[in-house]
């Protein structure tokens, strides 16, 4: 028997055990036990926790946890958990040690071509719950994401369909619909589709020039394209809603501390993009003030006289 066979027995045979002696082992693999203790610091060294025990009852054990037998991932599979368990990682998580620990060990033993693709998955995806509806073209989306490939669509745009070339630069999740900012070849500027709008999609693999989105990731991408046609966002914070700002995925790019040491949201923003900003300014209520742009003061006016005309109407009732 291999030793690498020999190793991948012991492993599953010491885990089904609460306790364990040398000569057990040796008799059972029918080997010395000499090599027996060899093949048992080999294990350690992989990171198996194996202590021994003195006295007349003495032996092995393996500590706290038991360790799962081998199981083979593909690349993808990988590279699925890794993002999985990123949220995961925080102090106020209840297994953020363990979950610490699973993505340092995938990660080592990841062959480097796969820690590329990896790390682009995490520069092109952002995923918040509730997840969206399964959509079909969702992983040809990702996939162009991830290898920065023209994709040509089939989408619906004020009721008419159309077909047009688009680099993206990534795909992102928010309250129950994926969307993907790109580069719009037929717009000739930058557009947020909505997955659900977009039809059809295939890979293009013709020689067309690409931009250069290696900086720009899903994570910064608003902060960091020219639009053609965009406003201007400028607004002061108060300090309490800077915690707001930093964890949300849109606005944290837009932080800037000002000389007097106080903050602000500064920069430039897609002009078909203003009403979902006016979204995520809309929970800071009146500790923000909105300099401009005017498009936002007057979204927020109209859903503040919206509101109070509802309580009014129950108010007289």
């Amino acid at each position: 028997m291999s030793k690498i066979k020999r190793l991948e027995r012991l492993l599953l045979s010491i885990n089904s055990k609460k306790h364990f002696t040398l000569k057990e082992l040796a008799d059972e693999f029918g080997v010395s036990t000499r090599t027996i203790q060899r093949d048992l610091l080999n294990l350690i060294e992989m990171g198996l926790p194996i202590v021994s025990e003195f006295g007349p009852h003495g032996g092995y054990r393996i500590e706290n946890d038991r360790i799962l037998p081998p199981i083979g991932f593909t690349e993808m599979e990988a590279s699925s958990i890794l993002f999985s368990l990123q949220a995961y990682t925080e102090s106020s998580f209840p297994f953020q040690t363990q979950s610490k620990s699973i993505l340092h060990k995938l990660h080592q033993f990841m062959p480097e071509d796969a820690k590329d693709n990896w790390t682009q998955i995490q520069k092109r995806l952002l995923v918040q719950l509730p997840l969206p509806p399964k959509s079909q073209v969702a992983p040809v989306i990702l996939e162009a994401s991830i290898k920065q490939k023209i994709v040509t669509i089939l989408y619906t745009m004020k009721e008419q369909k159309m077909y047009s070339n688009i680099q993206l630069i990534g795909l992102y999740s928010e309250n129950g619909e994926w969307y993907c900012p790109a580069y719009c070849y037929s717009l000739m500027d930058y557009h947020v589709f909505t997955l659900s709008d977009i039809k059809h999609a295939v890979i293009n693999y013709e020689p067309i020039e690409v931009k250069d989105f290696t900086e720009v990731t899903i994570h910064n991408w608003a902060s960091q394209i020219s639009p053609r046609n965009y406003v201007r966002l400028e607004a002061d914070l108060l300090l309490e809603e800077l915690t707001y700002c930093e964890s949300h995925p849109f606005l944290k790019q837009f932080i800037t501390m000002k000389q007097d040491g106080l903050y602000s949201l500064t920069g430039d923003i897609l002009a078909t993009y203003v009403e979902k900003a006016a979204e995520y300014l809309w929970p800071l209520k009146t500790n923000i003030s909105i300099k401009s742009p005017r498009e936002i003061k007057e979204i927020h006016a109209r859903w503040a006289r919206e509101i109070s005309a509802q309580y009014e109407l129950i108010l007289n009732m």
